[in-house]
């Protein structure tokens, strides 16, 4: 049984209500917070001059939030302006109403959604964490790890993901992390739960970090607390971009902190953190989503998250990876992970190059626990017993995590080492980029109809 289980997940389940015209309303089955609705507006109620992700296309969405409320005496509380979005404080039966306007896609009722962490990871009183002792290694760097779950002192998934053959189990990859890109001048947004940026692994040699601008969003604190309260964004951050532990070490990183200490958050909030990577991207950029949620019983309906994420990705040309979840389950039932425009990127097991989840014995295939799986998951990555930097005051340590949420960032900072040479790749150039170099036929164990793609690096 792996100690640590780790993503980012929903317990939302939605269902849908179609009104007779117009769009349509999600309504949360549970989680739902009273009153409180996102509103989602068709792309054809703006102007071609409008565009989503343009100056223009945030004052167009203000304008239409504005006079769709008017009309049903709803309260504006925030517009998603570069996403097309805006939240309302209105009953059920207003909800109802707005989804008719023939401006309006979808309404969905916000929820709150929730981390699966077990914090024990972070607790410094029931377990002992080895120091990171971070340094800024040269290619090749030597991975030092026999037995993940024992005795690494590095992260054996950069071992894995820059060589076609061998098995971390069978002890025949290279103990070697080649690298002739590192993401310098390229930029890794993690919208997560924050990041430690004084943490030595986001430490720069002649002092000062790579932590860029970032944003709090989590309600009653201050917008500039990006700080990591519970730890997985550090870690998230660490695989993505960290000095030893991760993949692309000289790429800045930028904490939009949409979970609060507990884990939990609406998803409003969430959408709100889009909105902002996408008014305030530095580019070259990618952005890591190590999180996803439980959509609707109909898989194809579309969320609110969809809708914005989808924008981020084709109309402001942003780059996204998401963690594929943590149920053992199709990952087209969940929310932002069954949008086809975003990298998906499900969980490699280091025992046998096996899919997290696929091997009964481990008592890891149900649902909870196991790697998501299906035609959304484009490629596998490195996801148990990896270990990366702890989110801790003493901004030295390490830990030890297993889940999907570890499998994107690995995906996340591969990207930025492509980005760095070919800054102006959209994000369908480098999603084929990524498939297309995958190691095939390699991940083994029941696939449930997921590509058998590893990802794979040579920059």
């Amino acid at each position: 049984m792996r100690k640590w289980i780790l993503t980012i997940c929903a317990l939302l389940l939605m269902g849908a209500g179609r009104p007779a015209n117009g769009g349509e309303l999600l309504k949360a089955r549970t989680g739902g917070i009273p009153n409180r609705y996102i509103v989602v507006l068709d792309p054809a109620a703006f102007d071609q001059k409008e565009a989503l992700g343009s100056a223009r296309g945030a004052v167009a969405t203000k304008r239409l939030a504005d006079g769709i409320t008017q009309r049903f005496r709803a309260r504006p509380v925030e517009v998603y302006g570069h996403v097309g979005q805006f939240l309302v404080a209105a009953p059920e039966r207003v909800a109802l109403r707005l989804a008719e306007d023939p401006r309006v896609l979808l309404v969905e009722q916000d929820s709150r959604i929730q981390i699966s962490a077990i914090p024990s990871c972070y607790d410094r009183t029931t377990s002992n964490f080895p120091l990171a002792n971070s340094y800024d290694p040269v290619s090749p760097q030597t991975i030092q790890c026999w037995d993940p779950q024992l005795s690494c002192s590095d992260n054996w998934g950069l071992d894995r993901i820059d060589q076609r053959t061998g098995s971390e189990s069978a002890h025949t990859l290279d103990g070697k992390y080649y690298f002739g890109a590192n993401g310098q001048g390229t930029h890794i947004y993690i919208l997560d739960t924050g990041i430690v940026g004084t943490h030595t692994e986001f430490a720069l040699p002649g002092g000062g970090s790579r932590i860029g601008n970032g944003i709090n969003f989590v309600p009653g604190q201050l917008s500039t607390d990006t700080y990591d309260y519970l730890g997985h964004g550090t870690h998230v951050a660490s695989i993505a971009a960290g000095r030893r532990f991760g993949v692309a070490k000289g790429a800045t990183l930028h904490p939009v902190r949409v979970f609060d200490q507990n884990g939990g958050a609406a998803v409003s909030t969430v959408i709100s953190g889009v909105n902002w990577i996408v008014g305030n991207v530095q580019r070259p950029a990618v952005v890591n989503m190590s999180f996803n949620y439980l959509k609707s019983s109909a898989p194809s309906d579309t969320t609110a998250l969809d809708n914005a994420v989808r924008q981020m990705v084709t109309s402001s040309g942003i780059p996204a990876v998401n963690s594929a979840g943590n149920w053992n389950r199709d990952a087209t039932l969940f929310s932002p992970t069954a949008v086809s425009e975003v990298i998906v990127a499900g969980g490699l097991d280091w025992f046998m190059n096996q899919r997290w989840g696929a091997d009964p014995v481990s008592g890891c295939h149900n649902n909870g626990c196991g790697s998501n799986w299906g035609p959304a998951v484009d490629l596998f990555a490195p996801t148990t017993d990896v270990l990366a930097a702890l989110g801790s005051g003493e901004n030295n340590r390490a830990c030890t995590l297993t889940g999907t949420s570890m499998a994107a960032p690995h995906v996340a900072g591969v990207a930025a080492q492509y980005l760095q040479a070919h800054p102006n790749a959209t994000p369908a150039e480098v999603e084929s980029v990524l498939v297309s170099m995958a190691t095939t036929g390699i991940v083994q164990g029941n696939l449930g109809g997921s590509p058998n793609r590893l990802l794979f690096t040579n920059f």
